[in-house]
């Protein structure tokens, strides 16, 4: 995995490395510059070949922006610096770095290099502008004379490359701070940040390139006595690791059994995904347990998933017969979900209550199961085994104080760990809340997703796991990247938007190849 920071936490990794590890800023700088001058060489072309705009602030950031100015002079192209807010007062490695660019245009006079001041672009028919302008501690909203620059860039055409983030994103919540530079591609050093992964921050940032500039991994990882780094960027092999694999003597039963909770009148397309889902995953035996009114349906339309009737009334299911009807199944079962298309009636919000509370079983809780809940009762009765997999309204409903945006990160750890439960918080990107308090950011998966049904099979993919074996963190994890994945196959091979629910479960089998090769 790899470390997603806020903007506390890269400013600590770089304490560590000049404080404890005897690493000055000011190699840093030049090894984020060099970095940043190596893609832009690889993405735009030949530096001899460049018109270069290089738009500095007086932080470190315009430091690393001057860096690339003066390699990319050296390399031949035609490089015009411009100190947005002044040549005075610059940090002492930025104003290291000016010198050193200054002395360099005195003494070789081929260099095709200019330097002034001033928020205005220059209109110089620039081939790349470069943006260095503000770094990762901004938290207000941008004044002139840098907004005024980021109207200029925007406005101005030309391919943009930001230095660690846009200016004016903040880098912890991803949200534009008024105006903002919309770039083509993003060199950001050492870690992924936050805010290029959440809310405005993918638009803004374009393609997002990780540098490595020497920050040892002990500094990004937290490790030996700081505060560990809580965010995580999910890979490909971290899922590989732990996706289950079936002995040879594996019988259907010890492959897994689900009971799965779903179900109601007019919602049974949820029941169906979820558990054809399940099984797609590999649980050995799925049982869909349902009101006896939409038993006959779903038999009908699910013929490798037992049912189960379970009583109803006027009122929805009746919580203590359906509870006597399931048991002899939560006996068997290794894992249970509960509440894709169950409904809301009161009936069957107090048997979901019923359930949590009484049954020992690693358990996804979804859609109108959660609708059941409130944040006094999972204060109560949360568990670790619990992976809750709320979209943003159903968190906001029961956490009942999140006005405004959020942060993903920052909320799921928290409320994770306040309901002592695993949250998936679905988003673009979803994340995974532990209640250790950590998180993990899915990086798969596209605006395909915004399809009804999607989370049952989500839900019913994770619930699979949970059959099979995994803790619910890796349950989670393993249920959103090889979803995404499968969201992103269909992409390449159909037409985006036309993605049904159950074309994911259709895919499955080979996505789920490439992670047993």
């Amino acid at each position: 995995m790899k470390p997603v920071l806020n903007a506390l936490q890269m400013r600590e990794a770089d304490r560590r490395t000049i404080e404890d590890f005897g690493l000055p800023g000011f190699s840093l700088m030049e090894t984020a510059g060099r970095a940043a001058t190596r893609e832009i060489a690889a993405h735009f072309g030949p530096p001899d070949e460049l018109s270069v705009c290089c738009l500095c602030g007086k932080g470190n950031n315009g430091g690393d922006g001057l860096v690339v100015a003066r390699l990319l002079a050296d390399a031949g192209a035609d490089v015009h610096v411009q100190m947005v807010l002044g040549l005075d007062g610059l940090s002492p490695d930025a104003q290291k770095n000016l010198s050193v660019l200054t002395e360099l245009q005195a003494a070789d006079a081929s260099l095709m290099v200019t330097i002034s001041s001033g928020a205005d672009l220059v209109d110089a028919g620039f081939d790349l502008i470069v943006d260095a302008i503000l770094g990762t501690g901004l938290s207000a909203a941008l004044r002139d004379p840098v907004s005024n620059a980021v109207k200029s860039i925007n406005e101005s055409g030309i391919p943009v490359v930001s230095i660690d983030v846009p200016t004016g994103l903040n880098a912890d919540t991803g949200v534009m701070m008024g105006d903002c530079v919309i770039a083509d591609m993003t060199v950001t050093m050492a870690a992924l940040k936050q805010g290029l992964l959440f809310n405005d921050g993918p638009r803004c940032s374009g393609e997002i390139i990780v540098a490595e500039i020497g920050i040892p991994r002990c500094a990004l990882a937290g490790e030996n006595g700081t505060a560990p780094t809580q965010a995580w960027l999910i890979e490909h092999d971290d899922v590989a690791d732990v996706l289950p694999r079936r002995a040879r003597d594996a019988h259907k039963y010890s492959a897994g059994m689900l009971l799965a909770i779903a179900g109601s009148p007019g919602l049974t397309g949820a029941p169906t995904l979820a558990s054809t889902a399940a099984a797609r995953t590999g649980a050995g035996a799925v049982v869909c347990a349902c009101p006896q009114t939409v038993q006959s349906t779903l038999a009908a339309r699910l013929t490798e998933v037992m049912t189960l009737a379970l009583p109803v009334s006027a009122d929805g299911l009746m919580p203590a017969e359906s509870m006597q009807a399931i048991q002899p199944r939560t006996a068997q079962a290794a894992a249970a979900l509960i509440g894709c298309g169950l409904g809301r009636l009161n009936g069957t919000g107090e048997f979901v209550r019923n359930f949590l509370q009484s049954i020992d079983l690693p358990t996804v809780v979804d859609a109108d199961a959660l609708f059941a809940l409130d944040e006094a009762f999972l204060l109560e009765y949360g568990r670790p085994q619990w992976v809750l997999t709320p979209h943003l309204g159903e968190f906001r409903r029961l956490a009942g104080d999140t006005p405004g945006p959020i942060n993903a990160v920052d909320t799921a750890r928290a409320y994770a760990k306040k309901w002592n439960v695993t949250i998936i918080l679905k988003g673009a990107p979803s994340v995974v809340g532990c209640a250790d308090g950590s998180v993990l950011v899915n990086p798969t998966g596209n605006q395909a997703l915004a399809s009804a049904g999607t989370g049952d099979v989500l839900a019913g993919m994770c619930a699979g796991y949970l059959a099979q074996g995994l803790r619910p963190v890796d349950a989670a994890m393993a249920a959103l990247f090889v979803g995404g994945r499968t969201v992103e196959r269909f992409s390449d091979q159909y037409f985006r938007d036309s993605l049904m629910a159950g074309d994911i479960i259709d895919l499955l089998p080979q996505v789920l190849a490439e992670f047993s090769a």
